[in-house]
């Protein structure tokens, strides 16, 4: 950018180039064998937990996410965002501190229910942030939202 390259083609360039490092590195082999599609199912670390509404909240391998399905995965996701995210799955990044967790899980959900409800992805993440950032500031809620949430 310094060389007056706009901010959105310095991010492809990066893109580009960390995931050229990342197939170097070889995770892309651990999910793909012979040629085909990545297999979601080899990013498990473990369930954390099936909720009673049918969804699976899993710890996933992050590192491999960003190496194989998209290199801006950041903390957490679930099914109406991501395509590669299997349905009724919210998946929890194992790069996170474990005390970092209940707070993305409750921003995951939280966006995931309004999603489900019709709303746009930017407007669900907008007030799932506002949610997240509450509970970080006032943490004796937090397992009171996430019960609203399905969490139980």
């Amino acid at each position: 950018m310094e060389k007056g390259v706009s901010f959105d083609d310095a991010l492809e360039a990066a893109d580009k180039k960390e995931m050229s490092e990342r197939k170097k590195a070889g995770d892309v082999e651990k999910l793909i064998k012979g040629g085909n599609l990545p297999d979601p199912e080899k990013l498990y670390v473990r369930l954390w937990k099936k909720l009673g509404n049918g969804i699976s909240v899993w710890i996933i391998d992050g590192r491999l996410v960003r190496s194989v399905f998209d290199v801006d995965f950041t903390e957490g996701g679930h099914d109406y965002v991501y395509e590669f995210v299997p349905e009724n799955e919210v998946w929890i990044d194992n790069d996170l501190e474990e005390a970092e967790r209940p707070y993305i899980l409750l921003h995951e959900l939280h966006e995931r229910n309004l999603m489900a409800k019709g709303w746009t992805y930017d407007q669900a993440h907008e007030d799932s942030s506002k949610i997240e950032y509450y509970c970080r500031h006032h943490p004796n809620e937090l397992h009171m939202k996430l019960a609203k949430e399905g969490w139980e």
